[in-house]
């Protein structure tokens, strides 16, 4: 089966049906979403009924919660709060409800997903490096932890009896020996400095991991969270993919 592996749509429709549609195109047949469907962007019923509707297995960012009102917003910066702030009232009963049900871990086939580490997913810290990465490792048996919460793709890669190491091809199979820790970057908020939505496909039979990214329309999403009146910077900043 090839799934495709989404992470940190944060309310940008736009990003989000042109990402499902490219993978769809190379044959994605089941979704895995890795949170934070809502905060920052200007569509977040739209973006959860899209994720609901593939009946996608996914896990809970802290945009998502905080947008269902089940954790605080003490550590959210000044324009993640406003945003979440603005979010809350607009969202539906259900979609609340379902953003209030998804688990911090869950696994799906060979991959662990947490939306921020393995080690401690309630605490939404970031693993930015290898040293890091390599840390998380001790805490999942094997295989491949799955996460997002950067913004920033990145692959970390193991192989028992040698040092982690960073994998920087666009697509590489996952060897069955070696433990992996991937950040699958961010479909509606990119901070790469690519400001193409990012995405991942994972063909099951191949063991093969792809990184793709999409472009979008950029300029109809900026126009919505300026309509919304959400911060500027929450706009300009996706023509810049920072």
């Amino acid at each position: 089966m090839i799934l495709g592996v989404l992470s940190d749509v944060h309310g940008n429709l736009e990003a989000l049906e042109a990402v499902l549609g490219v993978l769809r195109d190379k044959g994605a047949a089941r979704f895995l979403c890795c949170g934070d469907t809502v905060g920052y962007g200007p569509d977040p019923n739209r973006c959860i009924e899209a994720i609901r509707g593939l009946d996608c297995v996914g896990v809970a960012g802290n945009h998502d919660l905080a947008a269902a009102g089940t954790i605080p917003l003490r550590s959210f910066n000044s324009a993640a709060a406003v945003a979440i702030l603005w979010t809350q009232p607009l969202l539906t009963e259900p979609n609340r409800l379902y953003l209030e049900s998804l688990p911090l871990t869950t696994e799906a086939g060979p991959l662990l997903m947490v939306h921020s580490s393995p080690s401690a997913p309630d605490h939404w810290e970031y693993v930015l490096t290898v040293r890091g990465a390599a840390a998380e490792m001790k805490h999942y048996p094997g295989g491949v932890c799955v996460v997002g919460h950067s913004h920033q793709p990145m692959v970390v890669e193991r192989i028992p009896g040698e040092a982690a190491r960073l994998v920087r091809d666009q697509s590489f199979v996952i060897r069955p020996e070696a433990k992996y820790f991937i950040n699958a970057g961010s479909v509606g908020q990119p901070r790469d400095g690519d400001a193409r939505a990012c995405c991942l496909l994972f063909d099951e039979g191949s063991q093969t991991m792809t990184f793709l990214r999409v472009p979008y329309d950029i300029g109809a999403v900026q126009r919505k969270i300026r309509a919304a009146g959400l911060p500027d910077y929450l706009a300009s900043r996706l023509e810049v993919g920072r």
